[in-house]
């Protein structure tokens, strides 16, 4: 018997929530899940603050998500999940018919929709997945030694870690420089030294870069005057510069930052969606001198996300220092006040 109610947190136009009680789809190739966990991301503070032109409101944001099954599922390769089961969500849904998708890259569907983005997703009740990310195996059981909060935080793990795998370069004892010191931050920087890498984090708040210092970043650097910063990493780095460079913050100045603290034969890569209202400036003989390549990271794919729960399985990332703040539904709002304001790491929506 389905539920009768869905108390949700809509999205119904910039900053404004109303917690509504919304019908809950009967539609058979659909599977319902009873939402466990939903952490907020920088994206849905964005879309909440501004729009987004992928999102049409009224929806229900969230895609990064731990939640429980109502019944057996059956799925694709004979796979079976059972009743009340723990699983997490991949929030992609791609149409399964352009020639990205034929070669699994589903994160670049060139008609992708997405769980929290295009259709409902998990700050509610109750969550419902569309066929499509059934079919790519986008429901993924999650063991015994993972909490619910901390699940959640697997989706955005697995973003970092398919941005990673991209590049196929060796990092081992090169140097990584991580520009942000927000939760992706953070976890780019458990990668990083999970790879063997000597890291550096550029930031701006000092009790997430004492974090950062805590979690085995070799140098934590305050960001107050960038011109320091880069003589700093030099110095550091003995001429060397960065080998990875990642910016993991909507600043744009951070991507002028990037390209001044590469190495030669390095990647820079785009990690975080900027502002539609910012216009980026870059000097094109820094890569062109330097043979820097700059490059793009968007989401993942269940199969990396598997990947990603296997190394919080395996305690090799540990992605519970990450959550500071558990609220409610009904306190979705101050959830987003102190994400947007930079107040502790990763905000997460229980259900209760």
């Amino acid at each position: 018997m389905l539920p009768k109610k869905n108390h949700s947190a809509v999205f119904s136009g910039p900053k404004n929530f109303e917690i509504k009680d919304l019908p809950i789809s009967s539609k058979d190739s659909n599977v319902l899940l009873k939402t466990l966990s939903c952490a907020v991301c920088g994206y849905d503070v964005r879309v909440f603050k501004e729009g987004h032109k992928k999102v049409r409101p009224p929806i229900v944001l969230g895609h990064e998500i731990c939640a429980r099954t109502l019944n057996k599922l059956n799925l694709p390769n004979n796979q079976i999940i059972p009743e009340d089961s723990r699983v997490i969500v991949s929030p992609l849904i791609p149409c399964l018919n352009c020639h990205h998708c034929s070669a699994g890259y589903f994160n670049s569907c060139n008609n992708l929709n997405e769980i929290g983005s295009s259709i409902n997703g998990g700050f509610a009740d109750y969550i419902n997945i569309p066929q499509n990310n059934i079919l790519i195996n986008g429901i993924i059981p999650i063991t015994n030694n993972i909490r619910d909060d901390e699940a959640s935080l697997i989706e955005p793990l697995s973003c970092c870690l398919n941005a990673h795998l991209n590049f196929n370069i060796p990092i081992n004892d090169e140097f990584v420089i991580i520009i942000g010191d927000g939760p992706i931050g953070l976890i780019h920087l458990q990668i990083s030294k999970l790879y063997g890498a000597k890291t550096i984090v550029v930031g701006k708040i000092p009790s997430r870069l004492k974090e950062a210092k805590s979690i085995g970043a070799d140098v934590a650097l305050l960001n107050n005057d960038p011109e320091e910063s880069i003589k700093t990493i030099w110095d550091y780095s003995y001429g060397k510069g960065g080998k990875l460079v990642i910016v993991a913050t909507s600043n744009p100045e951070a991507i002028d930052l990037a390209l001044k603290v590469a190495g030669k034969n390095s990647i820079v890569s785009l990690f975080a969606g900027v502002s539609k209202n910012k216009i980026l400036r870059i000097d094109p003989n820094l890569l062109h001198y330097n043979q820097i390549a700059l490059s793009g990271s968007f989401s993942s794919t269940p199969k990396i996300m598997k990947k990603a729960m296997d190394l919080v399985h395996e305690q090799k990332i540990d992605l519970k220092r990450l959550i500071t703040h558990r609220f409610s539904l009904y306190e979705i709002d101050k959830a987003f006040n102190l994400t947007e304001a930079c107040n502790g790491l990763r905000s997460v929506i229980n259900s209760f």
